[in-house]
C-alpha cells in the first residue's frame, strides 16, 4: 500500500513533466515560438558568419506596450582566424553609444584606437550595448557570449540597476529576488515557456499611449525610490550577485574581464527627483546640490564634488549610478582579480572645471562624443595595464573622438532634445520648431532626415560629404567619407569617392591609406592601384609607384578611359625614370586606341622632337 503511494506521487510529479516535455518537443519540431536568439549564422559565400540579432531585445520588452531596444546588427566570422582578438563590450545604453551612433560609441573609438596602435593585428570590437538593460540581461547573455571564442570581455553596466528590465524599479519585474528572475531567464530558453508568454501577453491589454513617450518612460514603475528603502538594499544585493555570476563563468571559460566604475553629470544636471515633480521645489538632493554649485562657485572644487556626489547619490529618481554600486564595483574586481578602470577620475582629469558635466556629457548620465572616446583611452590603457596587448604607445594624441563629424553632433543633440522633454526631464510634447542647431542648418536638415525619414547613415554622411564639396571645404568632405568607409568597408564606391576627394586636397597620405585598405575589400582593384602609384609618386617614391601602376595596366574592369588615362601616366612615369623609348611606345599605342587624347599627342610630339 505503501510503495503503490510513493509510485502515485512519483507519477503525479513526472506525468505533468512529461506532458510539457511532449509539447516542448513537439514546438521544436514545428519550430514554434523561438526565444530570440543573441546570435545567429549566415554563410556568404564560402564563408560562414555569425551575426548579432539586433531584435533579442524582444526577449525582454513586449513591443506592444513599449518601443524595444536593438543592438546595432554586426557580424564576424563564425571561425575566429589565428590572432584576431575578439572583444565583446557588455552594458546598458552608455556601452550601446546613446544618443550617437556607428564611430561614435566607446566600443567603436576602442576599435579604432587599437587599429591604429596595432596595425598587424585584427581587432573584432563587437558592441553589445542595449538601452534599458541591466546586469539581469548580462547575466542571460554570458553563456552564449562565452561561446564565441572572446579574447576579452569589458563591463560597462550599472545605471540601470534600478530601472532597466527586471530592475526593482521596473515595470518589466519578476520580482525582486534575484535568484528567481535568474531562474525564471534560464527558463525563458525553453519554447513552451515563450509559448505561455504569447498567450499572456495576447491577453493583456496595453497601457493608454503617452504622447511621444520614450523608452524610459515606459520602463519606469517605482518612480520615486527612498535613499535607505528596502528597493535599494534589494537592488545592491542583485547587482553583486549578477556580477558574481557573471565573473564566475568568465573565470571559469578563462576569458579576462575589465570592469569600469560609474560616472556622471554631477555639476550640470539638477536631481531628477525635482526635475520630474512639478509638485515639488526641492529635495535633500536638490539641497545639497545646491550647496556644491555654490562652493564651485567660490573656487573649492574639492567641497564642491563631494557635495555634487552626494546630491547624485541622494537623488531620489536614481537613474545615475550610486557609488555604492562603485564600491561593488571595486570589491569584485579584487575578488576576482581583474582589472578595473577608474572612470570616475579620467573624466575629473578631462573636465575643464574638474568637475564632471556639459563638456564631457550630453545629459544626465550619456557621454558627448569627448566622453566616449574617453571611455575608450581608459579601457586601451586599463588593456595596457592588463599585459594584454604588447605595450605600445598610443598613436593618437589628438585626445578628440575619431571620425565623429559635426552631423554625428546634431543627431546626438536632436534625440537628447526629445529626451529631455519627456520625464523624468519634463512633460512637454516634442517640438521641434523649438530646436537650436548645434552647428548649422544644414546639419540638422541632414539630422532631421536621417532620423525621421531614411535612418541610413551613410546616406546622411555622403549628403553632408556633397554638400562640403560644393561649398569647397574637400578637408570637411573627406571626414565624411573616411566614417563611412570604417563603418562599411564592404561599399567600394566610397573608397573611390574619399581617394579623389583626398586627391583633390592634395592628402597623398591618406590617398595611399584609402587605396591600401580598399585593395584588400574589392577585385576592382585597377583604379586603386592607379591612385595608389600616383599618390607615391606626389610623395618622390617613383621606385614604388611603377610596379603598383603596372598592376594597374593589367586590370580588366577598366573602362577605355580609365585604360588610357592609366597608360598615359604609365608614360610619364617611364619618362621619370630615364626610359623615353619605352614611354614613345606607350603613347604611340595609347594613340592607336585613342586618337583624340590631345595630352598624350602633345607629350608624344615633344619627345619626338
Amino acid at each position: 500500500m505503501k510503495s503503490k503511494k510513493i509510485i502515485f506521487s512519483i507519477l503525479a510529479v513526472l506525468l505533468p513533466v512529461a506532458f510539457l516535455a511532449l509539447i516542448e518537443l513537439s514546438l521544436w519540431i514545428v519550430d514554434a515560438y523561438p526565444q530570440p536568439p543573441l546570435f545567429f549564422e549566415v554563410s556568404e559565400g564560402d564563408t560562414s558568419y555569425t551575426h548579432i540579432n539586433s531584435q533579442v531585445g524582444e526577449r525582454y520588452f513586449d513591443k506592444a506596450i513599449m518601443p524595444v531596444p536593438n543592438l546595432y546588427p554586426q557580424k564576424f566570422s563564425s571561425e575566429k582566424s589565428t590572432g584576431t582578438i575578439r572583444i565583446f563590450c557588455l552594458g546598458g545604453s552608455t556601452t550601446a553609444g546613446f544618443p550617437y551612433e556607428m564611430t561614435t560609441p566607446f566600443p567603436q573609438q576602442l576599435a579604432l584606437l587599437l587599429r591604429a596602435d596595432y596595425p598587424d593585428r585584427n581587432f573584432e570590437v563587437i558592441n553589445m550595448g542595449l538601452s534599458a538593460i541591466n546586469s539581469f540581461t548580462v547575466v542571460d547573455w554570458i553563456p552564449e557570449v562565452l561561446k564565441q571564442e572572446p579574447d576579452l570581455v569589458l563591463l560597462y553596466m550599472g545605471h540601470n540597476e534600478f530601472y532597466g528590465a527586471y530592475g526593482t524599479g521596473s515595470t518589466i519585474s519578476l520580482g525582486h529576488d534575484g535568484r528567481i528572475v535568474r531562474l525564471v531567464l534560464k527558463f525563458q530558453q525553453f519554447r513552451v515557456v515563450q509559448m505561455i508568454n504569447s498567450i499572456i501577453r495576447g491577453f493583456a491589454d496595453p497601457p493608454p499611449s503617452k504622447v511621444n513617450p520614450t523608452l524610459m518612460e515606459k520602463v519606469i514603475d517605482d518612480k520615486f525610490i527612498e535613499t535607505n528603502s528596502m528597493l535599494r538594499i534589494k537592488t545592491r544585493e542583485n547587482f553583486s550577485a549578477n556580477l558574481d555570476v557573471i565573473l564566475t563563468a568568465c573565470q571559469a571559460a578563462g576569458v579576462p574581464v575589465i570592469l569600469s566604475n560609474l560616472v556622471s553629470n554631477i555639476k550640470d544636471q539638477t536631481p531628477l527627483d525635482v526635475t520630474s515633480n512639478p509638485q515639488q521645489t526641492s529635495s535633500k538632493a536638490h539641497k545639497l546640490y545646491l550647496k556644491g554649485l555654490r562652493e564651485f562657485r567660490q573656487g573649492d572644487t574639492t567641497t564642491a564634488h563631494i557635495s555634487l556626489t552626494r546630491a547624485k547619490n541622494t537623488d531620489q529618481v536614481p537613474f545615475r549610478g550610486n557609488d555604492y554600486l562603485n564600491e561593488i564595483l571595486q570589491v569584485k574586481a579584487g575578488r576576482f582579480a581583474q582589472p578595473i578602470v577608474d572612470m570616475k577620475s579620467a573624466f575629473r582629469r578631462a573636465s575643464s572645471s574638474s568637475i564632471p558635466g556639459n563638456d564631457l556629457f550630453c545629459d544626465h548620465l550619456h557621454p558627448n562624443p569627448i566622453g566616449y572616446h574617453i571611455m575608450a583611452r581608459e579601457f586601451r590603457k586599463a588593456m595596457d595595464r592588463a599585459d594584454l596587448l604588447p605595450m605600445t604607445p598610443i598613436q593618437d594624441t589628438t585626445m578628440q573622438p575619431i571620425l565623429v563629424t559635426d552631423l554625428d553632433w546634431e543627431i546626438g543633440a536632436l534625440q537628447i532634445f526629445k529626451l529631455q522633454q519627456r520625464w523624468p526631464f519634463g512633460n512637454s510634447s516634442v517640438d521641434y520648431t523649438e530646436y537650436v542647431p548645434l552647428h548649422n542648418d544644414v546639419t540638422v536638415q541632414l539630422a532631421k532626415e536621417y532620423l525621421f525619414d531614411h535612418h541610413v547613415w551613410g546616406k546622411a554622411h555622403s549628403d553632408m560629404a556633397d554638400y562640403y564639396l560644393k561649398q569647397g571645404d574637400l578637408n570637411m568632405a573627406c571626414r565624411e567619407y573616411q566614417a563611412i568607409v570604417e563603418m562599411y568597408p564592404e561599399k567600394t564606391e566610397y573608397y573611390t569617392k574619399l581617394v579623389e576627394c583626398a586627391k583633390q586636397a592634395r592628402l597623398w597620405e591618406l590617398v595611399k591609406q584609402t587605396c591600401q585598405k580598399a585593395l584588400t575589400t574589392t577585385t576592382s582593384r585597377g583604379m586603386f592601384y592607379y591612385n595608389l602609384a600616383i599618390s607615391h609618386r606626389m610623395t618622390g617614391d617613383i621606385e614604388l609607384a611603377m610596379p603598383l601602376i603596372e598592376l594597374a595596366l593589367k586590370a580588366p574592369e577598366l573602362t577605355r578611359i580609365q585604360s588610357a588615362n592609366v597608360r598615359f601616366a604609365y608614360a610619364r612615369f617611364l619618362l621619370e625614370v630615364q626610359k623615353p623609348s619605352e614611354a614613345a611606345s606607350v603613347l604611340t599605342e595609347l594613340l592607336n586606341d585613342s586618337p583624340d587624347f590631345v595630352e598624350a599627342q602633345e607629350l608624344l610630339n615633344r619627345l619626338m622632337n
